[in-house]
């Protein structure tokens, strides 16, 4: 039982968000050994994007009993009620310690929170707009990492890679997910103008991404020690464009190579 409270966080992601937040706070200006407030910053960000896990699969259970039907919810591990309880406490936690952090962090935290019950309420069932939503949380976490040493100019080319990369990995989601969205009112690109349009629009924004990636490092934000795993990165995004049916799963696996990059890139200089 502990487990599936565990796996419904969808942890991986959670502790990718929060390295996200370090990643941004080396490049704005903070020392490699972390302090109290960085600290604090990640673990905002970790409550707040696993409660944000744990909201989507509470409005999504009936699609989830089609499309994912061993996630904890659909598959009774944990009930309902359950879920909504442990939700409420992470969105707490997340915003009481970014409150810790500085009023920016407090006031980032409470409005990502508010934007991902309303995602998962509302905005995802609306064509392109939930996947933004969605995006613009994900380059976020760059931001607030820049807010710690109040200084986010630097990161926003972080962020900007960030939204394009989960923007295309999003509509590619979408096309796996086509039947039980298609039973559930949600309007996706897929469902509404077909698979092969849907796979155009998100494989024209990887090749921004792909283009975007050079920005850092013409911009002086990282050297080339970012750019031989910025290269990898965008050979794998490539290869999501190509391989039809493990597109998300390359751009996910892309986008962890590009979380590297980044974090190779800042302490190499």
């Amino acid at each position: 039982m502990a487990f599936a409270y565990l796996t419904i966080l969808r942890p991986i992601n959670s502790i990718m968000a929060a390295i996200a937040v370090y990643i941004a706070s080396l490049v704005a200006g903070m020392p490699a050994s972390p302090d109290i407030l960085v600290i604090y910053a990640m673990l905002s960000v970790f409550f707040v994007s696993g409660a944000g896990m744990v909201i989507n699969d509470i409005f999504d259970v009936e699609i989830d009993r089609v499309n994912r039907p061993e996630r904890p919810l659909p598959s009774g591990r944990i009930s309902l009620n359950a879920a909504k309880a442990y939700a409420a406490v992470l969105f707490a936690a997340g915003i009481a310690i970014g409150f810790l952090v500085n009023a920016t962090a407090f006031a980032i935290a409470t409005a990502a929170s508010l934007l991902l019950v309303a995602y998962a309420w509302k905005l995802k069932k609306m064509m392109l707009v939930g996947h933004a939503a969605v995006s613009m949380l994900v380059a976020l976490s760059f931001i607030y990492g820049g807010i710690v040493n109040g200084n986010h100019a630097p990161v926003l080319p972080l962020a900007a890679l960030a939204f394009l990369a989960n923007m295309g990995r999003e509509i590619y989601k979408s096309v796996d997910d086509m039947m039980g969205d298609g039973q559930h009112g949600v309007t996706s690109l897929a469902v509404k103008y077909g698979v092969n349009k849907a796979r155009t629009v998100a494989a024209a924004l990887l090749l921004l991404a792909i283009m975007f990636s050079f920005v850092p490092f013409g911009l002086g934000i990282f050297g080339y020690v970012y750019m031989l795993f910025a290269i990898v990165a965008d050979m794998v995004f490539l290869a999501a464009i190509a391989m039809t049916g493990k597109s998300a799963k390359l751009c996910k696996i892309a986008m962890n190579v590009a979380l590297i990059a980044f974090l190779a890139g800042v302490l190499a200089k």
